[in-house]
């Protein structure tokens, strides 16, 4: 049995590309592909032209922050600092800049991300190792705004946090002290829940799709113990499952002797007041079929329906989309990857992938009832998906996905003499450094199929040389597309600005922050009252004030910038994913 085949499955993919990179064509052309053969060809679609205020010009020094040795970006490292001890506390925010709308009264803001990088001294190795950090802004009837901020305490966090030790291995690079000897043949990667928190059927859970979610008090953040297998643990397995997404014999006596178990997505999509849809994972380690168990829930966390998807020698996705008819998700392209090195202890998961650059990305189209068999599409080129839009639509029966991610024909970062290329290339360490090119730009793409002839229509990008992430819709207008925007001329830089694009017509407004702060996903919140639009939250990192707003922009006059600002007595780190619950 080959050992890593079975735990890479357990890799989170999350936000590996919520960054975003540098020189490329002009914004007035778009990278056209034929085969494996990138060229440059005027847009077939008659983009808008915007104007864009305030754009930061490439490596603007005064707006992003001067480097130490040329080593530390002293502003952008700032954001990936770990939470300080007076973060984790509950207060009344008293300093808001303007008004918090009336109708928000009830609506509770949630975001998780890491927000602990380090233990006994020692920097963990990637980012996206770090622990699980959750924060509440409760928008009270008073008219106040309650801030609270907790670690997701699981029993991995929790035996860390006693030690003061890394006792685990981590997906992203951070092993235990002691090499070889330390770290060889175990499997158990910590669960360090840091890429989504969701309340849904008045129940809260943090995820992160290596693992199983962690409930905590909607109210209080307090991480709870889960006694029984309901809602998004049931099917999981045990609770104490240590090896998360594969399974040997499907839940049988192999299974509970390995501690091996299914694990749950990380971006669980609401499709509307009475149905929250997600998947199970799980690759079977003697057939090397991994097999998506897309569910339905109702208000309560009932299964509602569920519909298995199985297809051999693949990866998980970290994101997928929803449309009245169907689920879907991109099959990213993943090359020969050195296992050895991985069970042996040299190396963690994601350390030894590769990104496959000559293998066409396949798509997979799942119908939601029976009596439909599922589709899979091809790209003409290798492309990585990062995260879609989580309601799709049909129309003319064509189903249009939109998504963010990379384009692996990119030469500067993807060299085509080669077949592979390492899925972490150069980046690691404290923070994504985007002055010597290490991560490639993610950019929005709009892909149309035709599921009736099995065909892929188009795949282009939808504002070309725009670089964004973190894409969100509003409830009622899911063509009114919420990113966060680094730059144009697929520039290289941190995101400093907000966008929100059509996608239908393909027009753009931006806004951009101030002087050393950064942007992050936005929330839409549906007014009420009868109002037209939805109040936008989402956090803003100030390394020039040292701390973390959570700013509030009107849908309605988006370019004009936040209504509100609710000012945070310190930061909190850079975080993945968020929601809101009324």
């Amino acid at each position: 049995m080959n050992l890593f085949s079975a735990t890479a499955i357990l890799l989170n993919l999350a936000a590996l590309g919520e960054s975003f990179s540098p020189h490329h064509p002009t914004s007035s052309q778009v990278v056209r592909k034929n085969s494996a053969v990138t060229e440059l060809a005027s847009s077939a679609v008659d983009t808008p032209t915007t104007t864009v205020n305030n754009m930061p010009w490439t490596m603007n020094t005064e707006k992003y922050g001067e480097y130490d040795n040329d080593v530390q970006h002293v502003d952008w490292g700032f954001a990936y600092s770990s939470t300080p001890p007076n973060a984790v506390d509950s207060y009344i925010i008293d300093d808001v800049e303007g008004e918090i709308p009336s109708d928000l009264s009830g609506v509770t803001f949630y975001k998780a991300g890491p927000g602990n990088f380090q233990r006994d001294g020692k920097q963990f190795e990637h980012v996206l190792d770090g622990d699980g950090f959750v924060i509440a802004i409760k928008f009270q009837e008073d008219g106040s705004a309650k801030y609270t901020g907790r670690f997701v305490e699981t029993e991995y966090f929790l035996e860390e946090q006693t030690e003061d030790k890394i006792k685990y291995r981590n997906v992203f690079g951070t092993q235990r002290d002691g090499g070889v000897l330390a770290n060889a043949f175990d499997l158990t990667l910590k669960n360090v829940a840091n890429t989504n928190v969701l309340q849904w059927g008045e129940r809260l859970y943090a995820f992160w799709e290596a693992g199983r979610p962690y409930e905590m008090n909607p109210d209080t953040l307090e991480t709870l113990r889960s006694v029984t297998e309901d809602g998004p643990l049931k099917g999981l397995g045990g609770i104490d499952c240590k090896v998360r997404g594969i399974t040997i014999d499907e839940g049988g006596p192999i299974d509970n002797i390995a501690k091996a178990g299914k694990s749950f997505t990380a971006h669980p999509h609401v499709e509307d007041e009475d149905t929250l849809i997600g998947f199970k994972i799980e690759t079977n380690a003697q057939t090397k079929f991994m097999t998506l168990e897309f569910t339905e829930y109702d208000s309560k966390w009932n299964e509602k329906k569920a519909t298995s998807f199985s297809v051999k020698d693949s990866l998980p996705p970290h994101d997928f989309s929803v449309s009245k008819s169907y689920y879907s998700f991109f099959d990213n392209p993943y090359g020969e990857m050195d296992n050895m090195r991985y069970l042996i202890g040299l190396k963690a998961p994601t350390q030894i992938m590769q990104l496959a650059l000559r293998q066409p990305t396949k798509i997979h189209v799942v119908p939601r009832s029976k009596g439909q068999d599922p589709v899979t599409v091809e790209l003409d080129h290798s492309y990585f998906c990062i995260h879609l839009n989580g309601l799709s639509e049909e129309k003319d029966g064509k189903l249009y996905l939109y998504s963010t991610g990379w384009d692996l024909t990119d030469e500067r970062f993807f060299p085509q003499s080669q077949d592979s290329a390492p899925f972490l290339g150069a980046w690691g360490g404290a923070y994504p450094d985007f002055t010597r090119g290490k991560v490639p730009p993610s950019l929005l793409y709009e892909t149309v199929i035709d599921v009736e002839k099995g065909t892929v229509v188009s795949h282009e990008e939808v504002r070309p040389g725009i670089v964004i992430e973190f894409p969100t819709q509003e409830e009622d207008k899911p063509n009114m597309m919420y990113l966060a925007i680094a730059a144009e001329e697929y520039t290289s830089l941190p995101s400093s600005g907000l966008c929100r694009i059509n996608t239908e017509t393909r027009e753009m407004e931006t806004w951009w922050a101030d002087n050393k702060q950064f942007t992050h996903e936005v929330i839409p919140v549906k007014k009420q009252n009868g109002q037209h639009g939805s109040w936008l939250l989402t956090p803003l990192y100030d390394a020039g004030k040292r701390r973390t707003t959570i700013a509030i922009l009107d849908s309605e006059d988006f370019s004009s910038g936040p209504v509100c600002r609710l000012n945070l007595k310190h930061h909190v780190t850079y975080g993945l994913h968020g929601s809101f619950a009324r």
